[in-house]
């Protein structure tokens, strides 16, 4: 018989070394593919990131996301500002009071420009903005959401004190639309899409009116971004592989993103309407000072907006703010 004492050492020995390989290959594991926690909202325009989830595409470039969604924008930018994402899709708005708020922050991607994907939907009997005068109109309490209600009352000659603001969050919108206590509402696709198909509503003003001036943007806690230079570059590409798929695979994606929402495929198809997501050449475009068509003279008017509001106590370094050598190195041959 063999000593039970030397089986022993070697069945801990075989134990321990087994649990050491583990270790090592975790630790390999999770030096090759960091997690990355990212915030996203309901807006459509954020939706090739869940395709992206779904089709493994992270992970196709080396990193793992853990896509967190929030029903509230509100949600999101408090869970940014304790701490609790490590980057998160935001509109620029967002991003600039989340910034003023003490988290500093690298915006390096132009997610999309609204162009007529936020709207002010009226009930059947308002058919025009002029008709919102002494009305009650329904909005989430976000600067989009008063900033495009705000840009499209100037275009009508009328002051925010004609219409009478009602605080409704995004979650009670058809509920709020279908009820006595709001005339119109302020909000933004598939929502928008769902009012107008099925409710009746009228679409009295939309952002293609005011092009360029509601952007959404990708941003990163800027101790995250300077400790992982490697990874933010894989989840652009990450990005832009889903646009690609998105584009070539409209009907998969469809049914994959929408089967996520809880909605169907034609509104999210619907939703796709008014949205303009810049690919890699357009946002490096945008990216550069010295374009025309630039985001940093774009970004000025909603800066305008939140001074004039007390939003923000002094004007931010767009310069500062946006990280564009992300997006040039990846589109430089």
């Amino acid at each position: 018989m063999g000593n039970p004492s030397a089986r022993y050492i070697r069945l801990l020995s075989l134990l321990i070394a087994l649990a050491l390989a583990a270790a090592v290959t975790g630790w390999l594991l999770g030096r090759r593919m960091p997690q990355v926690s990212l915030g996203i909202n309901t807006w459509t325009g954020y939706d090739p990131l869940i395709l992206a989830e779904e089709k493994g595409l992270f992970e196709h470039h080396g990193v793992q996301v853990q896509l967190r969604r929030f029903e509230s924008t509100g949600d999101e930018m408090k869970a940014m500002q304790e701490g609790h994402l490590d980057g998160a899709a935001f509109t620029l708005d967002e991003a600039l009071s989340v910034a003023a708020s003490g988290v500093p922050l690298k915006i390096v991607l132009l997610i999309d420009y609204s162009m007529g994907g936020d709207m002010i939907v009226g009930k059947p009997s308002i058919a025009s903005i002029r008709d919102l005068e002494n009305r009650r109109v329904g909005y989430e309490g976000t600067m989009v959401g008063e900033f495009l209600l705000k840009r499209a009352l100037q275009r009508h000659s009328m002051r925010a004190s004609d219409v009478t603001l009602v605080d409704v969050a995004a979650a009670d919108w058809i509920e709020a639309f279908e009820g006595e206590a709001i005339d119109a509402l302020v909000c933004f696709n598939p929502t928008a899409a769902l009012l107008l198909e099925r409710m009746g509503g009228n679409m009295i003003f939309s952002s293609r009116e005011i092009p360029f001036e509601i952007i959404d943007v990708l941003v990163f806690d800027t101790g995250f971004f300077e400790r992982h230079p490697n990874t933010v570059p894989k989840i652009l590409l990450t990005w832009f592989d889903s646009l690609d798929y998105i584009e070539r695979h409209l009907d998969e994606s469809a049914r994959i993103i929408a089967a996520r929402k809880g909605i169907s495929t034609d509104l999210y198809k619907r939703g796709l309407d008014g949205l303009v997501a810049p690919d890699l050449e357009e946002n490096s475009r945008m990216l550069d000072l010295s374009s025309t068509n630039n985001v940093y003279k774009y970004s000025q008017r909603i800066i305008d907006f939140m001074l004039a509001k007390g939003l923000l106590n002094a004007r931010p370094s767009t310069v500062e703010l946006f990280e564009p050598s992300v997006i040039q190195g990846l589109a430089r041959p």
